[in-house]
């Protein structure tokens, strides 16, 4: 009995003991399965992201080998992420963009007109284009004349470059360029002309179809790059990418207000930013702004 009882106890000793031997085989063979479906994964991952970019042979230079470079590869706009795709030009022949500005000094209302030519960059400043006078006592009045050169109407009409934004806190990187282009200009906007800071306070329907033309235009391009730069990265948005919309939701307060440098350089930031992941993407939605990632 008790020898039987020995073989039954390493009887089933032995039984669990390959039952144990196939579990441990299993999972070894369940976990390489799995380790080679990552591996493929991640290779399939690896090859479409990269498919879009150039690799640089490492042949003793600085530069690491595998860093992708941008492609001259043309996207339609679907693909850029422009379901909707871009506003028309409502004024494709436009060639000045047309302001007005005033102030007062002694009494007197001064109006200045400023047309800003599109294909020189230059700028046609009208000054004392009309002039009113708010104080009916200096006018015809013995007591004033010796003011009188100063509040009578005087129109000058010239020519010029102007170099200085100072609102949007781009009175430095307006100094950094050779001068003011179209993208400087809004309603809203102060420049100095002159010596004397300048608002720029109306803006005429053409213009104002132009600058709600270009913000439309450069604010879907904007939000492009956000979507795509939103699939690598979940950090938040800076605050300095933000659109900056008013209580309505529209971006701006009004029609031409919107600053068309401020998106220009955010589209520019995000643009670098996705260029590490969509190279051919961030390319081809820069490119679509005009702008060129050097």
């Amino acid at each position: 009995a008790e020898a039987r009882r020995i073989a039954a106890t390493k009887i089933a000793a032995m039984q669990r003991g390959k039952l144990a031997r196939r579990s441990i085989k299993e999972e070894h063979e369940a976990a390489t399965l799995l380790q080679a479906a990552s591996r493929g994964r991640a290779g399939r991952r690896r090859k479409f992201v990269m498919a879009e970019a150039q690799h640089h042979v490492n042949m003793g230079s600085d530069r690491p080998t595998g860093q992708p470079l941008a492609t001259s590869k043309k996207l339609t706009l679907p693909q850029l992420g422009l379901k909707n795709g871009l506003p028309k030009n409502p004024v494709p022949s436009l060639r000045f963009l047309t302001f007005n500005a005033w102030w007062t000094e002694m009494g007197t209302k001064r109006y200045m007109e400023l047309c800003f030519d599109l294909e020189t960059e230059l700028f046609q400043v009208v000054l004392d284009k009309q002039v009113n006078t708010l104080d009916a006592k200096q006018v015809h009045a013995q007591l004033y004349e010796s003011i009188a050169g100063v509040v009578e109407k005087d129109t000058k009409v010239m020519s010029m470059h102007l170099h200085e934004k100072l609102s949007g806190n781009q009175h430095a990187e307006s100094l950094r360029r050779p001068h003011l282009q179209c993208w400087d200009l809004h309603v809203g906007c102060r420049i100095n002309v002159l010596g004397r800071p300048t608002t720029l306070m109306q803006c005429n329907l053409v213009t104002g179809q132009w600058l709600e033309y270009h913000g439309e235009r450069l604010t879907r391009i904007k939000r492009a790059l956000e979507e795509a730069l939103r699939k690598y990265e979940t950090v938040p948005m800076a605050s300095a990418f933000a659109s900056q919309k008013s209580k309505n939701g529209a971006v701006g307060k009004g029609k031409g207000t919107t600053d068309l440098r401020t998106l220009l350089n955010q589209i520019e930031a995000l643009a670098l930013q996705l260029r590490t992941y969509r190279p051919t993407i961030a390319t081809n939605l820069a490119g679509l702004a005009d702008l060129a990632l050097d």
